[in-house]
């Protein structure tokens, strides 16, 4: 198999770094409102169990957000091989169509809980609850992003 086409990788790795300070500005702006919020009302602790419950989360989900990078990373440099056959790109898109279900099942499954949260105006419990879920997605998605960078340059080292 010839080399990877380096520029177009490096490419992806570039956009996916700026998608990570978006989400990291995203992260800041958040934390920031949620802190507000319940300093105003009174209960500024629950900023930090939000925080905690979100790193709590994060913990139990980096082991498969990891594999899922390496794997689609390992898709994205095999992608980028110039002179695939036709088989060879049917064979990439399906396993480009497969991760990306994956991706999609876990936004499914972050926004069912932001649907399905308590309203703000039948529990003082809710801007908790929201809190948690929303940091805990924005740091699924930046590891996810970051264990995509980490592996792209890992197996450009390795040679594939």
């Amino acid at each position: 198999m010839s080399s990877p086409d380096v520029k177009r990788v490096n490419r992806t790795v570039m956009v996916y770094r700026v998608v990570q300070v978006a989400l990291l500005a995203l992260l800041g702006y958040m934390a920031f409102n949620f802190q507000r919020l319940f300093a105003l009302r009174g209960r500024p602790d629950q900023f930090i169990t939000s925080i905690v419950v979100a790193i709590v989360v994060q913990v139990l989900i980096i082991y498969p957000v990891y594999r899922l990078a390496w794997r689609d990373a390992g898709i994205e440099i095999e992608g980028s091989v110039p002179g695939l056959s036709g088989e060879q790109v049917a064979a990439l898109r399906r396993k480009r169509l497969m991760g990306d279900l994956w991706k999609s099942c876990a936004v499914i499954f972050f926004l069912t809980f932001v649907v399905l949260a308590p309203d703000q105006t039948k529990t003082k419990a809710a801007p908790l609850v929201l809190s948690g879920i929303l940091f805990s997605f924005l740091f699924a998605c930046l590891a996810y992003f970051q264990c995509f960078n980490f592996s792209v340059r890992k197996r450009m080292k390795q040679g594939l």
